[in-house]
């Protein structure tokens, strides 16, 4: 069974990832290296985070339709 949920989720997560990291592109040129490295880390960072969200949010979301899901079947 594909987690539709959880797709969406990582999805939100993705875009929001790649317009961040598309916004420190423009600025490669100008910036050192250095400082960019310390960027793109700290965007890996926290995308890490937003993962760990997703998969948390994501188990409660589960719990719950696994509740629904029996609760109709005793009800049938």
């Amino acid at each position: 069974m594909l987690n539709y949920n959880k797709n969406k989720l990582i999805n939100t997560c993705l875009h929001k990832y790649y317009e961040t990291f598309s916004q420190t592109l423009d600025t490669a040129d100008f910036v050192p290296d250095e400082y960019n490295d310390k960027i793109s880390k700290y965007i890996f960072k926290n995308m890490k985070k937003a993962f760990k969200r997703i998969d948390r949010e994501d188990r409660k979301y589960q719990r719950q339709f696994n509740k629904k899901q029996k609760s109709k079947k005793g009800v049938k």
